[in-house]
């Protein structure tokens, strides 16, 4: 008598192509890398207050387009930093800060990319110049790669492509791109990644190195600190720094990071765009009829 079979006790199903992008980056590319991590605490305090005062009701201006402009002035004076290393044993610097991001989207059924259902997807956004731009400017292309029309923007859009090629042929251009710099370019052209988990209550996050720079952030919350010897409540947030070691060796990126919290904790003094920089005016009318100008907070 044939005895009957137990039931399987798990189930299989393929990898979303939603997805794709992010597992050929984390086991391709942060595959190859040595990381090392530096964890600071960082007085966001002033950062908060920029963030605030830029603020209005048609636009409201993220802690992160904060981060991502700090970091992009910081590695203008740490070239290494946006470094990164060719198959080959070649070494490439790049000239200029490229800002990237992980973006966070539900595709919906009715979406062509969805294959079936609602489906979370990770995409990585890039914006360049963040160095220079206003942070108006940046937190605008934040939001378009938040809410906007995948087609509508082009870093997503391509990402879209990209993932539909067949996985064979995926992993054969993946791996060329780490020996020619202009196929990298495409793929992952980013020369910093932040990863924030903050609205999820995180207080950080070691994030692969899917470039040679990476920074985890986390809430931005009111902490107990020692000012003057003094005890005062302070929002502070950790930054933790990853970085492939095999280019950055320790005491440089302790040297970056402390030049990434000092931009921080001083409100990006001195490096914001004019447009920035100008308090905004506005006119408070009085009991009497002549009208008082004062700035706004």
């Amino acid at each position: 008598m044939q005895e009957k079979l137990a039931p399987s006790s798990y189930t299989t199903s393929s990898f979303h192509r939603a997805r794709w992008n992010v597992l050929d980056l984390i086991t391709v590319f942060a595959g190859r890398t040595i990381p090392a991590s530096i964890f600071c605490d960082i007085d966001m305090e002033a950062a908060e207050h920029l963030r605030q005062r830029l603020s209005n009701d048609e636009q409201k201006i993220t802690i992160t387009a904060v981060i991502l402009k700090a970091i992009a002035i910081g590695q203008k004076s740490h070239p290494t930093s946006r470094s990164y290393r060719l198959g080959l044993g070649k070494l490439i610097t790049t000239p200029k800060p490229v800002a990237g991001f992980t973006v966070e989207r539900m595709l919906s059924k009715s979406n062509e990319f969805s294959q079936s259902g609602d489906q979370a997807a990770v995409f990585f956004g890039v914006i360049d110049d963040t160095q220079t731009k206003p942070l108006r400017q940046i937190a605008a292309e934040l939001a378009a790669y938040g809410n906007g029309d995948y087609k509508q923007v082009p870093q997503l859009a391509k990402e879209h492509f990209l993932s539909n090629f067949p996985w064979i042929s995926r992993q054969i251009y993946v791996a060329m791109g780490l020996n020619i710099p202009y196929l990298r370019t495409i793929i992952n052209r980013a020369t910093f990644g932040v990863t924030s988990l903050g609205k999820y209550g995180a207080t950080t996050i070691i994030a692969p190195n899917v470039c040679t720079s990476i920074f985890g952030v986390g809430t931005v919350e009111p902490q107990p600190v020692v000012i003057d010897d003094k005890i005062e409540i302070r929002k502070t947030m950790t930054l933790c720094y990853s970085f492939d070691s095999l280019l950055v060796d320790i005491g440089s990126a302790a040297h970056f990071v402390s030049t990434i919290r000092d931009l921080l904790e001083s409100g990006l003094a001195g490096h914001l765009h004019q447009s920035d920089a100008v308090e905004t005016v506005r006119i408070i009318p009085t009991v009497s009829s002549e009208p008082e100008i004062k700035k706004a907070a």
